[in-house]
């Protein structure tokens, strides 16, 4: 498997539940901060707002897709 590209803060991403007894297989939740590595293994880690607005540290290995916000333009700059 491909390693995956460790997404910033404020991306989307849908990830494999880690709850292997839940019923819903993907999650989405939100990065909130930066990535760290786990100085064992090598796999960045990075912290995942979930739905229940609760906050995980999850394994990027199990990112599945990554979407990247569109930024808005700043006040009074009207993107011009």
């Amino acid at each position: 498997m491909a390693p995956t590209p460790c997404p910033a803060r404020g991306a989307i991403v849908t990830y494999l539940n880690p709850d292997v007894m839940h019923p819903t297989v993907y999650v989405r939740g939100i990065v909130t901060g930066p990535h760290v590595v786990d100085p064992q293994t090598g796999h960045e880690w990075v912290p995942v707002m979930r739905p229940d607005r609760t906050t995980s540290v999850l394994d990027t290995a199990n990112i599945v897709n990554v979407r990247v916000p569109k930024r808005r333009p700043e006040p009074g700059h009207g993107g011009r």
